[in-house]
């Protein structure tokens, strides 16, 4: 996976009053809940998505869990904060989007927003959910959409999309970005800190990426962190964990590392909009999963279809296996990091 250019950088991109009114709501709104929480329900799923090529038996989602949080600004044009409402529908944000591309039309799609506190970072790298026709992050699962993506098998259905990725890390501790320009066969590249108000133009449903493990090395582990904990504004320049209203850890904004996260899609010509507006040449999930096993006979790879292939914890594996795709070279500065085994 190649993205059609390589990714920027703009300084300053925000005003200070955007970037005000971006922190509170992030302040104001909370709490906020893992990444991990939102999106995946097992291991099997969070490694189809940014495993590397060594997958454990018997992993568990948790083993993959760093207190990195998220939440939505918006989604699919409905923006749920009057305060960034301007910020979404954003005029510059489109063309950027546009141009990058050179594509004639483009629309506001998602923004959220990442939290991390100092922590490991066990992604071995992933990119960004992309979007068919008929098929997206709304309705269908983070774990198929990759899967998808790394097969080939749903490309004449894609829609091309462009992120815009506003970083807020002003630690010299790690925390950087590694990306994969030129495929995840090939050596990465880095963006690194500080990082304040940088934004990133960059074609991410194309290309793989990673966040860097940041913050002080001696608090980047949370022994008490599990799936259901979330992370809340303390005041006093701190940011307070809780499990079930029960604090299990604080960090200060010194050590905090934010994003800001734009999608926009983009269409070359009145065609592609009308496709994508009317619906007249949809995936379904379905149809999806009669591709996959359709390819998969083809392979000559054994498979009983699923009652649920979308939950199937087997079929994922399979799914998994037969296109597995993950970067192989990491920067010596950044390693992937891996948890140590229980005692």
């Amino acid at each position: 996976m190649v993205p059609v250019a390589p990714p920027y950088t703009i300084d300053d991109f925000y005003t200070p009053a955007e970037v005000d009114a971006l922190f509170g709501v992030v302040k104001n709104h909370g709490p906020w809940p893992l990444i991990s929480a939102l999106h995946f329900k097992t291991a099997e799923e969070f490694l189809a998505v940014a495993g590397g090529p060594n997958r454990p038996k018997d992993a568990k989602l948790t083993d993959y869990t760093s207190p990195s949080f998220r939440g939505y600004f918006a989604q699919d044009g409905v923006c749920f904060y009057d305060e960034v409402y301007d910020i979404y529908f954003s005029k510059r944000l489109i063309e950027i989007a546009k141009k990058l591309h050179g594509a004639e039309y483009g629309m506001a799609h998602n923004m959220l927003f990442n939290l991390a506190g100092p922590s490991h970072s066990y992604d071995a790298g992933h990119f960004d959910g992309a979007t068919w026709r008929g098929i997206n992050l709304h309705n269908c699962p983070l774990w198929l959409i990759a899967v998808m993506a790394k097969s080939g098998l749903f490309d004449r259905y894609k829609v091309k999309t462009a992120q815009v990725i506003t970083y807020f890390y002003e630690s010299g501790i790690d925390g950087g970005f590694t990306y994969w320009p030129d495929g995840p066969d090939r050596a990465p590249q880095r963006f690194v800190p500080p990082f304040h108000n940088t934004a990133m133009v960059s074609d991410n449903s194309e290309m793989y990426h990673r966040r860097e493990a940041n913050g002080p090395r001696e608090l980047r582990d949370c022994p008490e962190l599990d799936i259901t904990t979330v992370v809340d504004w303390a005041g006093n320049d701190e940011w307070v964990l809780s499990n079930d209203g029960r604090e299990i850890g604080r960090f200060d904004e010194a050590n905090r590392r934010v994003l800001f996260h734009w999608t926009g899609l983009v269409f070359r010509d009145r065609a592609e909009v009308t496709a994508y507006l009317e619906h007249t040449d949809d995936l379904t999930l379905d149809k999806v999963f009669e591709i996959f096993l359709a390819d998969l006979r083809e392979r000559g790879i054994p498979c009983t279809e699923p009652s649920d292939p979308a939950t199937d914890p087997e079929f994922i594996q399979l799914l998994n296996t037969t296109y597995a795709m993950s970067p192989q070279q990491y920067p010596d500065e950044a390693p992937l990091d891996t948890k140590a085994p229980a005692a």
